[in-house]
């Protein structure tokens, strides 16, 4: 292995905290607080009804505040053990409002069309209560499935002169922090060294908020991680919520962990070229063009490229990379959610592989969560590659 060479990137910006949001967060707040209250209101009814005291004033009151506190957390920078718990909650409240509500709105629209139908007491109470309980079902089996990645496995034949099999493992959007800590990142290392990997990589996110402290237990998920071997090393490049490069907590958890950063630059091992972009094609100045990283690779050997942002396939593709890992995307993490995000990505982009021309590409649904601690219709993944060299 050749010693890493990398390009030092001036560019300082702060690329999650004090960056615009892509939605309208006013907006999203107000509907998530207009669903609260509904949704408050028709359970404390349905409540009332049955059991004769009406808890809507203060399921309405508590379910405002958590929406607050997960507006608030999306910007926040604490490491309390208030601020992690209070994630945590506000994010399955979240989840509750994403299923509960649109159930209780269906109830109603039920007992408007059968009403006059049927006869037995409590009816539209017992509805609306269904629809409550089927939102609570959703949530406890997304909240224990986010916590059980699966292991995908691609093959890929990168068509140089060897023909040796070659396995790499890639860990993408961790998210370690308020939600995600030792008790997931034990089970994901586990599971990564039963695979038994030549290479392990992790394509950006590797942390929640662009800070390494809101891990709960920042010093023993590094340890974890430090027991993760492979002969090529564990080489990680930064996302869209990482700190900045020259972070100083972030250097001792890479140097903990015993991973090696590949941020805007290349290291040539014995069978391919390890690229590592920078963060996501909108940081712009941040990115090191990668024509301008292709020039420290070796040009007789294939090219991989770590990318966070999935939308840097393409310059990938024209510049000839034979390889690109990235993530960012989530697969969506929660239905409906992915419906969404899957339609903002070009075809090919948006999750697992897909070929651009010469240029193969795999998109992670990520291995951990992110602010809300749930998989709907999605799997965390831990994504295994089989290679032919």
């Amino acid at each position: 292995m050749e010693l890493l060479k990398k390009f030092n990137d001036p560019a300082r910006t702060d690329r999650y905290n004090n960056k615009k949001h892509h939605w309208p967060q006013g907006a999203v707040t107000v509907f998530a607080i207009a669903c609260c209250v509904y949704t408050s209101v028709r359970t404390g009814y349905a409540i009332e009804q049955i059991f004769g005291a009406n808890p809507g004033p203060e399921l309405s009151a508590i379910a405002i505040v958590l929406a607050f506190f997960q507006r608030f957390s999306t910007d926040a920078r604490l490491d309390s053990k208030v601020y992690r718990t209070g994630v945590r909650i506000s994010g399955v409240a979240v989840g509750l409002l994403m299923y509960g509500t649109p159930m209780i709105v269906l109830s109603d629209l039920i007992y408007l069309a059968l009403h006059r139908f049927v006869e037995a007491p409590h009816f539209r109470a017992w509805m609306i209560l269904a629809g409550m309980l089927f939102g609570i079902c959703v949530v406890i089996n997304g909240t224990v499935h986010a916590t059980h990645p699966v292991v995908v496995h691609y093959d890929v034949d990168l068509k140089s002169k060897g023909g040796r099999p070659y396995r790499i493992v890639q860990l993408s959007d961790l998210h370690i922090g308020a939600i995600v800590g030792e008790r997931l990142i034990k089970r994901i290392t586990a599971e990564t060294k039963a695979l038994h990997p030549d290479l392990i990589v992790f394509t950006g996110d590797q942390f929640n908020h662009s800070y390494v402290d809101e891990c709960r237990d920042e010093h023993e998920v590094a340890a974890i991680l430090n027991t993760l071997t492979a002969e090529d090393g564990k080489w990680a490049v930064l996302g869209n919520h990482d700190p900045e490069p020259d972070d100083a907590a972030l250097a001792e958890f890479y140097e903990e962990s015993g991973i090696s950063p590949l941020d805007n630059g290349c290291v040539v091992l014995d069978g391919f070229n390890l690229v590592g972009r920078t963060g996501v094609v909108a940081d712009g100045e941040r990115r090191v063009p990668l024509q301008k990283l292709l020039t420290l690779a070796d040009a007789a050997k294939p090219t991989v490229v770590l990318d966070h942002d999935p939308m840097g396939i393409a310059q990938a593709a024209d510049c000839g990379a034979e390889l690109v890992l990235a993530g960012h995307s989530h697969q969506g993490q929660f239905f409906p959610y992915n419906f969404f995000v899957g339609r903002a990505f070009p075809e090919g982009y948006f999750h697992g592989l897909a070929k651009t021309r010469n240029t193969t590409s795999i998109v992670s649904a990520g291995a951990g969560v992110f602010q809300v601690p749930l998989r709907v219709g999605t799997d965390s993944e831990i994504v295994c590659v089989d290679v032919t060299l």
